[in-house]
């Protein structure tokens, strides 16, 4: 990351110091340590993740196995790396010193956290009056649930999203992925660009708090409007949709192999009848406009699927694109990661990292035409940067810096904790 200062990185000269674990909080960080930002991960003295994950190995003579850990070295690139033990109170002064040469700072702790540490942001503007500082609550820092604990699958079912997510008559589902932390992630990067906006006009930082739950219900905001338009709620539907048929996904040729095919309008269902050969049924009566598919959506997928499973999805959704029907291929892992049209793109960031290897990783959804992004830079190793923040940072004498890691005040290992 030497090369930062002399590269047009679109926040080149921004300084973030990252409290944040698990999802949401370090991929903000990471995509804004994409676009230049000098990102100052702050670990656990015992170990990466949550808790002391990944300290010990079943592996015999594996080295270093909280390097290793893979959702780390995903949502970290990057970033700098120091351990700070913040319940000593040495650890929290030498915190608070980062921070005075820092634009911002971003935790995603439980409300009460920051405070028992005495790191509130009040607190903190002694160190750097114009300070932004980010806090992301799972349901917020104020009502009568701010002190209550989650994960995204928390937030998503209180959102509503779990609500909505499932098949007919069938339960609640989570999302596959971490949905409401990813989706959150976005909106905290596009909040922090914007106070750094504000501060660069106005010479004032100011406080963002971003709330897991209501990130979410802000994507699925439809339903709520629905509901108050018409007076019903929302009903699961699978892969169906409530204005579209056929709208779902079709097994193909192959094991577990699939395809998705979109149809909006009745000029798309004759783009697929035509794509597929006109068969006699495309003809019924109760396929001929989009209300009587929609009526008719079980047999009519049945008959799709007698189409789609003697082909493949890839040659699926070449036909039917080739006939402007929207269609896409279900690609797993190593089929996206394989996929000539990443690849063309330049999508696939590969790094290498000293002790988990060469990986790839989805790059930035987004472009800047007349802007860098920083890539192929792995994750740092526990630690890492240590030595940079306490001697060149904060320019540290050597003695204060022995005492700080006699003290495990500043670990270069994890250090073993029982809990």
């Amino acid at each position: 990351m030497s090369d930062n200062n002399q590269r047009n990185f679109p926040l080149t000269g921004i300084r973030i110091v990252d409290l944040t674990n698990v999802i949401a909080g370090p991929v903000s960080t990471r995509v804004l340590a994409q676009l230049g930002a000098e990102v100052i991960k702050v670990e656990v003295p015992w170990g990466r993740a949550i808790g002391n994950i990944a300290m010990h190995t079943d592996v015999p003579g594996e080295l270093r196995p909280y390097n290793k850990v893979a959702s780390f070295n995903e949502v970290n690139r990057g970033k700098r790396s120091i351990a700070i033990d913040l319940a000593q109170e040495e650890g929290r002064i030498l915190l608070r010193k980062i921070i005075s040469v820092s634009d911002v700072v971003i935790e995603n702790y439980s409300p009460r956290v920051m405070g028992n540490l005495e790191l509130s942001y009040e607190s903190l503007l002694t160190e750097r009056p114009d300070l932004i500082m980010v806090s992301m609550p799972a349901l917020g820092g104020a009502g009568p649930w701010s002190s209550y604990i989650s994960f995204g699958p928390g937030t998503d079912a209180l959102g509503g999203l779990s609500d909505v997510t499932g098949y007919e008559n069938g339960p609640p589902h989570k999302p596959g992925n971490y949905y409401a932390d990813h989706n959150s992630a976005f909106h905290v990067s596009t909040g922090i660009v914007a106070a750094l906006s504000q501060r660069r006009r106005t010479g004032k930082g100011q406080r963002i708090e971003i709330v897991l739950r209501e990130v979410t219900m802000a994507v699925i905001g439809e339903q709520f409007l629905g509901y108050q338009i018409s007076g019903d709620a929302p009903v699961r539907m699978g892969s169906h949709h409530r204005d579209a048929a056929p709208h779902n996904v079709y097994p193909c040729r192959g094991d577990d192999e699939w395809v998705v095919i979109a149809v909006e309008s009745d000029e798309e269902w004759r783009r697929l009848c035509d794509a597929i050969g006109n068969p006699n049924w495309s003809d019924y009566d109760r396929f001929a406009t989009k209300p009587d598919r929609l009526d008719n959506q079980d047999e009519l997928d049945s008959r799709i699927t007698d189409w789609t499973r003697n082909q493949t999805n890839y040659e699926i959704m070449h036909k039917l694109q080739g006939h402007g029907v929207k269609a896409g291929a279900v690609l797993k892992s190593p089929d996206v990661l394989s996929d000539p049209h990443f690849k063309s793109r330049g999508f696939i960031d590969e790094t290498d990292h000293e002790d988990a290897g060469t990986n790839h990783h989805p790059g930035l959804p987004f472009r800047l035409s007349r802007s860098e992004r920083r890539m192929g830079v792995a994750a740092p190793m526990f630690a890492e940067h240590s030595d940079w923040a306490l001697a060149e940072l904060l320019c540290l004498e050597p003695s204060d810096i022995a005492n700080l890691r006699d003290k495990n005040t500043t670990p270069l290992e994890p250090v073993d904790r029982t809990f």
